[in-house]
């Protein structure tokens, strides 16, 4: 009797699912409103410091889905000395690691992508990979001579390069990981800020539901994959 006197006491319109979501109290609260208002100051200010990244990211990734867009590339090649103080052999082997250096400061190039030392043929090649292109540096021993051919694609090819962060280096590449962050970010706040427009709450959501699931269904239905 004292359980059925408890329950006949309830509120039962107040604990109603219906009632709580649309009352949402949260939403109303001091703190509710200081995290909306730091989401739209987030929000407003990376996408201000953002938006060159966003449309250069947003163009190139149509132009990688173009390949063809990207023409031919052109190769030229450039010779030049070798200072006699570099060439010359310290306990009978020769400075590799000080060739290299002068090498990489007289052509702005680092890090490459192999070093092959064929001192019976007399020549010290080098393979560096840059965005749409290439350097491949021959240094003939004998003649204190150096080769560079180099190797360059359209400016589609580079920036489809730089948006894939292909031979960028790492500073680039640290540019890529942190935009891709505050991108997420971005929207993250955007859809904090959703919660507060009770107008528009429901029919984005539903977008939003769409649109997480669209790429799925098209991937599950029409991107080509093997079933086993």
């Amino acid at each position: 009797m004292a359980s059925l006197s408890f329950l006949r006491g309830l509120n039962w319109q107040q604990l109603s699912p219906k009632t709580a979501i649309n009352n949402k109290p949260w939403l109303k609260t001091t703190k509710a409103k200081q995290v909306f208002s730091f989401s739209r100051w987030l929000h407003i200010y990376i996408s201000c410091a953002l938006f060159t990244l966003l449309l250069f990211f947003c163009v190139t990734g149509v132009t990688l889905n173009h390949a063809n867009w990207t023409g031919s590339s052109s190769s030229h090649i450039e010779t030049f000395n070798l200072p006699d103080d570099i060439i010359v052999k310290v306990n009978g082997e020769y400075q590799l690691t000080k060739i290299q250096k002068f090498l990489e400061q007289t052509t702005g190039l680092s890090s490459p992508r192999s070093i092959d030392v064929a001192l019976d043929l007399g020549e010290i090649t080098y393979d560096y990979p840059l965005p749409a292109g290439y350097a491949f540096i021959t240094v003939f021993i004998e003649e204190n001579e150096v080769e560079v051919e180099q190797s360059k694609g359209s400016l589609l090819a580079l920036v489809n390069d730089l948006h894939k962060g292909r031979y960028s280096g790492k500073v680039w590449s640290w540019l890529i990981d942190i935009s891709a962050m505050l991108i997420a970010l971005f929207t993250l706040t955007g859809i904090v800020i959703l919660f507060q427009n009770a107008k528009h709450r429901r029919k984005a959501s539903f977008i939003l539901f769409i649109g997480a699931l669209t790429p799925v269904v098209i991937y599950l239905f029409a991107v080509p994959r093997i079933l086993f």
